[in-house]
């Protein structure tokens, strides 16, 4: 029985010392709270008595009396008893809403002033967030009138979109700069605002004919800091370039995806983003030369990887539709050069012969299939018709280029002389390398 009286006189102690710790936590927290409440409503009261108002004969803000509130303000943002609140972030932007007045004359009276623009830049970002965060947490007020919402939701949009505005305009001038701090704040510039009007409730009803634009921008400008940013993760590369390609600038998106695979050295992923992009600019006839472009580096990329299917998919997309590239002939000369390498000469000579008859102008068409031919001749025992042929072929080649002997004079010195035609190859005897 001791025992028991020992253990139940313990428990007695410990249930009296936790009551005395669980007053002075409660006396600690209503302290807290009523510390923050005050700190709302001095923030609240000063900012009341520093807008203009003609009750009390004041024209201006006064700022000087204004700033004392900033203090409270912040400590009733960070306290957990009134930062949950939607009048505390209602004060905070129409305090931040006098700065951004102030800021934005002052900004246009001076706008080679750039450390004016930095401190205008970080009020719009202010008014925009406060005024987000406002109207999620009275969305959830169950005593406020629908109408009442309603047209506060309104005011406040107004109040975020004159912020996000500048916002834009910020991420832009940054997304251009060489430097890399600036490049950092463009891509942070671009992601608040993309995440104000993409994903706030304050935004999501928000109408306006310019605002698909403005996004579509602003995933631009994102995208364009993050791939000039040196130390930016290739996920964050991506995933702002795979964000683009449902916009107008898809073609830009798949071309600098593929472009920056390409300086890192992977060929295989620099393909696919070709690919891709090839197929989703299919019809696109704004889009048609960075197409054609996708499909000229796809098809030497496969030629020079030897991947011949891949290179045929992308040489007959060139031959088909665009043929009057200037390297539609490419896709020709390449093909030809597979059938000449696999020692299939008179494939190559056909395909040769293709691209000479679409472009006369380029000597290298007629040049390859001459060659095609006299190796066709040689391996099939230089018979005298095979070996006339790329004769003839030769001399069509020095009809079309006479000022170009270094295509045609040597080879005919030799085919002549093989053909046991002397006379006929001593005019080109100065063409042979070998005489000199």
């Amino acid at each position: 029985m001791k025992k028991i009286a020992i253990l139940l006189s313990c428990l007695m102690l410990l249930s009296s010392g936790a009551n005395a710790q669980d007053k002075e936590a409660l006396k600690a927290q209503k302290e807290a709270m009523k510390e923050a409440k005050n700190a709302f409503k001095k923030a609240r009261n000063t900012y009341e008595m520093s807008i203009p108002n003609a009750q009390y004969g004041r024209k201006e803000t006064d700022f000087e009396r204004l700033a004392t509130a900033l203090p409270f303000l912040e400590q009733a943002i960070q306290s957990e008893y009134t930062r949950d609140d939607h009048d505390t972030w209602k004060i905070a932007a129409s305090i931040e809403l006098e700065y951004f007045k102030k800021l934005e004359n002052e900004t246009k009276a001076d706008p080679d002033n750039e450390a004016l623009r930095q401190s205008f830049i970080a009020s719009c970002q202010k008014l925009a967030t406060y005024a987000v965060k406002y109207d999620s947490l009275l969305a959830l007020d169950t005593k406020i009138k629908p109408e009442e919402y309603k047209k506060e939701h309104t005011q406040y949009q107004l109040y975020a979109v004159n912020g996000t505005i500048q916002i834009l305009q910020a991420a832009q001038n940054a997304s251009n700069s060489d430097d890399q701090a600036e490049l950092a704040k463009g891509a942070k510039y671009a992601e608040q605002y993309l995440a104000i009007m993409t994903k706030s409730n304050l935004m999501k009803d928000f109408e306006n004919k310019d605002l698909p634009s403005w996004i579509t921008y602003a995933k631009a400008f994102r995208a364009q800091s993050y791939l000039n940013l040196k130390d930016a993760p290739e996920s964050k590369i991506v995933e702002a370039y795979t964000d683009l390609m449902s916009t107008t600038y898809k073609g830009i998106a798949y071309q600098s995806l593929a472009n920056y695979y390409s300086q890192k050295g992977d060929k295989a992923k620099q393909n696919e983003y070709l690919k891709q992009g090839i197929e989703a600019l299919k019809g696109d006839a704004e889009q048609a030369s960075s197409r054609a472009t996708f499909v000229v580096i796809l098809m030497q990329n496969c030629f020079q990887m030897e991947d011949i299917d891949g290179f045929r998919k992308a040489a007959e997309i060139m031959k088909t539709e665009y043929p009057d590239n200037e390297n539609a002939v490419n896709a020709y000369l390449m093909e030809g050069q597979l059938a000449f390498e696999g020692k299939d000469f008179l494939k190559a000579k056909d395909i040769f012969m293709q691209a000479s008859e679409k472009y006369p102008s380029e000597p290298k068409c007629l040049l390859m299939a001459a060659r095609s031919a006299w190796m066709h001749a040689q391996n099939n025992g230089s018979k005298k018709d095979d070996m006339e042929a790329a004769i003839n072929l030769f001399k069509q080649l020095e009809a079309a280029n006479p000022e170009d002997p270094e295509l045609w004079g040597e080879s005919l010195y030799i085919l002549y002389n093989n053909t046991q035609q002397s006379a006929l190859a001593a005019p080109y005897k100065k063409y042979y390398n070998a005489s000199k």
